[in-house]
């Protein structure tokens, strides 16, 4: 038999071509022969009865009273924070020094561990347009962006060991809106991304701001639920906080992300479909409205509260009129 002459050529060539091909049935996008649909034949994970996101049905929603939510160290500001376009999303890590890293404990994290959660990173999905980009959606309603501040049980020493157990991730998520002005730092965020416009690219913020300049103000109004991660290996048992009141954004900053690109496209529609909800509990946290407060609740429309309420007003004013006539007679001269 005839001998190859390339045979060592062969040799070293072959484990390269092996881990390239390995490399490529590992990718993964949102649309195509790697998109969602296909996830679970590279990752099986992704076919899991417990998966994220989810539609956020209201009516479903079992109202529970959970402790409070405690933030720790949102409001330091970071050593760094440095923002890198791989490919799938705009990917946020911040340096701390280690007695100051930002977590989260109480909530629905009280039930997971009494340690609480550390924050890890935070990213972005967003949608083409203003009416698709979040993951969640709200009685079928989606959002043009959405927020996710990833958080590692502090019962593990790192992300990676915290990913395949039982409670070992949260994730913080948030809704963006469109608006006039913006929340907090994303002016500044936003201006930076035309830096990071391809894949691989990354830049760091001369000036960073806090964890809390990104999300919401308002924490108090939430929905949980456990789910998985939204991207491979779509790993369950994790913990989701979904806050209600949204992250205001102008126009212009929201397409700032959807100028950025991936593989000489644009990095656009990069959310998941909704998945089933199965046999989970979806649960609303339920909140205390004290009774001196009821005064500021809005129960009627205020365009149409005047036409609506002038015959109450002018049964109320009628006695005051009469009085006010009556006490120029002399009957009541004498008080």
């Amino acid at each position: 038999m005839r001998r190859c002459r390339n045979t060592p050529f062969a040799i070293v060539i072959a484990p390269i071509l092996i881990c390239a091909s390995l490399v490529l049935a590992q990718d993964f996008g949102y649309e195509g022969r790697h998109g969602p649909e296909h996830w679970s034949e590279d990752f099986a994970r992704c076919s899991g009865k417990h998966q994220s996101p989810i539609n956020i049905d209201l009516v479903s929603a079992v109202e529970k009273k959970f402790p409070p939510l405690t933030l720790l160290n949102f409001k330091v500001v970071p050593q760094n924070l440095q923002m890198t376009n791989n490919g799938h999303t705009v990917l946020v890590k911040m340096t701390y020094n280690e007695d100051e890293i930002p977590s989260v404990r109480g909530g629905p994290l009280a039930e997971k561990t009494p340690l609480g959660y550390q924050f890890e990173q935070f990213h972005f999905h967003w949608g083409e347009n203003d009416t698709i980009g979040s993951e969640d959606l709200i009685n079928n309603r989606a959002y043009p962006a959405e927020l996710h501040v990833v958080l590692r049980n502090l019962e593990y020493p790192d992300f990676a060991s915290a990913l395949d157990k039982d409670h070992g991730i949260a994730v913080m998520a948030f809704f963006f809106q469109v608006g006039v002005k913006s929340t907090g730092g994303y002016e500044g965020f936003t201006n930076l991304l035309a830096q990071i416009d391809r894949k691989g690219k990354s830049v760091n913020m001369t000036n960073p701001l806090p964890l809390d300049e990104y999300i919401s103000k308002y924490l108090g109004s939430y929905f949980s639920y456990t789910g998985s991660l939204t991207t491979p290996p779509c790993s369950e048992e994790v913990t989701w906080i979904d806050f209600t009141t949204p992250i205001d954004i102008t126009e212009k900053q929201l397409n700032a992300f959807r100028l950025l690109t991936a593989n000489d496209d644009h990095l656009k529609n990069n959310f998941r479909p909704i998945q089933p909800l199965n046999d989970r509990t979806l649960y609303k946290n339920y909140i205390d409205v004290p009774i001196h407060n009821m005064g500021s609740i809005p129960f009627v429309d205020a365009e149409n509260a005047a036409g609506r309420w002038r015959p109450q007003a002018a049964a109320v004013l009628l006695p005051l009129v009469v009085l006010v006539a009556l006490s120029r007679t002399s009957v009541f001269r004498g008080f």
